[in-house]
């Protein structure tokens, strides 16, 4: 199958997943599987699309949650393997877009990030605001540069084994992620902490992004049920919801104001009521003129919705219920002063 004859398929697969009239009005947001490997579309489980960590291990140790180390390792996205190789074993899969944007960030060096060769684009066309993330990429397109824009389907470069840690050719594979950005200024935050090395990925630092699942992301697509991201993000459910004592906006806001309920923030905002969905996922934030003494406190936890051992949002201390160390971690990121 020629390459022009793969990104059809790929984005005939995407738009058929609306057909009209079940999906009338839908058209305008169109999702591409980023790699030419038909299996998820077409309904198989797991082991036809997924990589997983090694010989030995379960094929849901390549999808996206609490899957590695026995459950405590949080992975943020979802690993697919290649349908295709060359004679010397590398993979020869393109690479697509998930939805058009804009390349936000290219890392050409592997060795300087576990992502290795990656890049990211911003979808600011679409509600809310979302980045998707390609790695372990063998190369990129030549000439994609910071801000080309993109169209949904559009090869980007091709499937590698590229990281900071050896990743075995046997294991290459495109580690795809969808999520949200918390900040712009996000060197102000990881320059007042105590890590060892530089950030050499300015706002693009795997810290300051923050995944969906997207297998779920692409079967609600699939369904017909989404004309915006934001159908999607508005039916995650709420795992905590707390207030943050704080007279400035958080930095998301400017990057999506859409997640703020009231559309207009009040001059005389003292707080802000922030709604999280799994993993720590943004889903709103309300400013409020209620002035409080507590820096944080936690309105609402949904225990039922807090999933695996691993990047919980909230504990449990004696009789009190506490923000999670890595909650803590978003929220410094995202009232960055």
């Amino acid at each position: 199958m020629n390459l022009k004859l793969v990104q059809l398929f790929i984005v005939l697969e995407g738009i058929s997943f609306c057909i009209a009239p079940k999906c009338a009005g839908l058209a305008q947001f169109k999702l591409s599987w980023p790699t030419p490997n038909p299996a998820f579309v077409s309904g198989q489980g797991f082991h036809a699309f997924l990589q997983k960590t090694g010989p030995d291990k379960d094929f849901s140790s390549g999808a996206f949650g609490c899957v590695r180390n026995n459950g405590y390792k949080f992975h943020e996205g979802i690993d697919l393997y290649p349908i295709k190789r060359e004679k010397n074993g590398n993979p020869s899969d393109s690479i697509f877009s998930a939805m058009a944007g804009t390349v936000a960030y290219i890392n050409h060096k592997s060795s300087e990030s576990s992502y290795g060769k990656y890049l990211v684009l911003e979808h600011p066309d679409h509600s809310p605001s979302l980045y998707s993330l390609y790695a372990h990429l063998d190369n990129l397109r030549d000439d994609l540069r910071v801000g080309s824009k993109v169209d949904v389907a559009e090869v980007l470069g091709k499937m590698g084994n590229s990281s900071s840690f050896r990743i075995p050719q046997s294991r290459a594979h495109l580690h795809f992620e969808i999520g949200f950005r918390l900040s712009q200024e996000f060197d102000t935050w990881y320059n007042r902490k105590s890590f060892k090395t530089p950030n050499k990925h300015g706002n693009y630092n795997g810290f300051n992004l923050v995944g969906i699942n997207p297998l779920p992301f692409f079967k609600y697509y699939q369904s017909g049920k989404m004309h915006t991201p934001n159908d999607f993000i508005k039916q995650l459910p709420e795992i905590v919801k707390l207030r943050v004592s704080s007279n400035l906006p958080p930095g998301i806001l400017k990057i999506n104001p859409s997640l703020c309920t009231t559309g207009i923030i009040d001059k005389g905002t003292q707080s802000w009521i922030c709604s999280f969905g799994p993993y720590g996922i943004p889903l709103s934030f309300t400013p409020s003129i209620e002035q409080r003494s507590d820096k944080l406190e936690i309105i609402s936890f949904n225990k039922k919705h807090q999933t695996g051992n691993c990047r919980k949002l909230v504990e449990k201390k004696g009789n009190s219920l506490l923000p999670s160390e890595q909650l803590l971690s978003y929220l410094e990121i995202l009232f960055i002063k």
